[in-house]
């Protein structure tokens, strides 16, 4: 395909904020329309991306029939992906779609189906798997800059959501293990070349919002490999200082430690002095990166390196670890949990 790819974004919020100042720096792409709730919202960020159509939810047919139309970004509510990305895959159209993937096991195979029965693409978007400090940590520990690995701890954290909705569970199905844990769990599972996950483990509380949500803001998850490695992974909604997005990975030869806000590496090799990894100017967050590897994948035909089916192992681990925080034990993998509409219910309801 030689004319540039026409992007419709559903969902006017701060993420697809974040993909139309993103996608001024993709080449051979550009938004033409779209949705969101209020359509006022749709409007003010389509004069800003100079895009030519403007919806509310309740047209949203008309947006993903559009002939302009080729890749949808699916950035509405957690309640509402599966239902915009199933549309959109059954409209012909290539598929992004935020992260958490959706709320159930049921709601992804269903994503799945139907970009496999339309013959279009599903990409996970998985931020952290695409910025620069994350990729540089990959390379040293893929070239055995510190040996076998032994562990690995991947920290998000913040003060609290930026919109009103994450703290209702009904349109996010979840807190922050739901919200920061996938980035956390991804991106260990990234780092490692996605191992096979047996277990998991986790510890949920609320501790610093409980007067405006039930839902969890702080979390600790523990990944358990089938070698005996284990994998942490943190994140909350309950930090103090202006947020924090790092790594430390322990092996037989040393440690990697990474913090992305700063953008600072460091490798640290037993016996020798440690080291600064030099990162390229203006390395980011990793929007940029991963759009232009989506965008380039849906026009070739290949399976992205952070698909459907990613999103979905993601959920999977998720859930077990609700599960885990209720019952205060470890839950092994596979995990179904049967019929439930949001993850945080097994921890809630327990």
């Amino acid at each position: 395909m030689s004319r540039p790819l026409g992007l419709a974004l559903v969902g006017a919020g701060h993420i697809s904020r974040k993909y139309a100042k993103a996608l001024a720096q993709v080449p051979g792409a550009r938004v033409v329309g779209v949705a969101s709730r209020s359509r006022d919202s749709a409007a003010r960020l389509a004069q800003t991306c100079n895009a030519e159509l403007a919806v509310d939810y309740g047209e949203l047919g008309r947006l993903l029939s559009a002939p302009g139309v080729d890749v949808v970004c699916v950035n509405s509510i957690n309640r509402l992906h599966s239902e915009h990305a199933v549309r959109a895959a059954q409209a012909g159209k290539h598929v992004i779609v935020e992260k958490p993937l959706c709320l159930t096991l049921a709601e992804a195979d269903a994503m799945l189906e139907a970009a496999a029965a339309a013959g279009t693409g599903l990409a996970y978007a998985e931020n952290l798997c695409f910025a620069p400090h994350y990729r540089s940590a990959r390379e040293l520990i893929a070239e055995g800059a510190i040996g076998r690995i032994l562990s690995a701890r991947q920290c998000e954290k913040h003060g609290g959501p930026y919109s009103p909705w994450f703290w209702n569970a009904e349109e996010a199905g979840g807190g922050t293990l739901l919200d920061l844990g996938c980035h956390s769990i991804e991106c260990l599972r990234w780092l490692l070349g996605k191992p096979l996950i047996t277990r998991v483990s986790a510890e949920l509380a609320t501790v610093r919002h409980a007067q405006k949500t039930r839902l969890e803001d702080d979390a600790r998850v523990t990944l358990g490999l089938e070698d005996g490695t284990r994998l942490h992974a943190e994140c909350s909604w309950a930090a103090e200082t202006a947020g924090e997005s790092s790594l430390e990975v322990q092996g037989s030869e040393g440690r990697l430690v990474l913090n992305h806000l700063a953008g600072e590496l460091r490798l640290e090799r037993h016996a020798e002095a440690s080291r600064h990894i030099p990162i390229e100017s203006g390395a980011g967050d990793g929007i940029a990166e991963e759009l232009t590897h989506f965008l380039d994948c849906f026009r070739n035909g290949r399976v992205p390196d952070e698909s459907g089916q990613d999103g979905r192992v993601v959920l999977e681990i998720l859930l077990a670890a609700y599960a885990s925080a209720a019952r205060g034990e470890p839950v092994p993998l596979p995990f179904n949990p049967g019929d439930i509409a949001r993850p945080v219910d097994l921890w809630l309801d327990a």
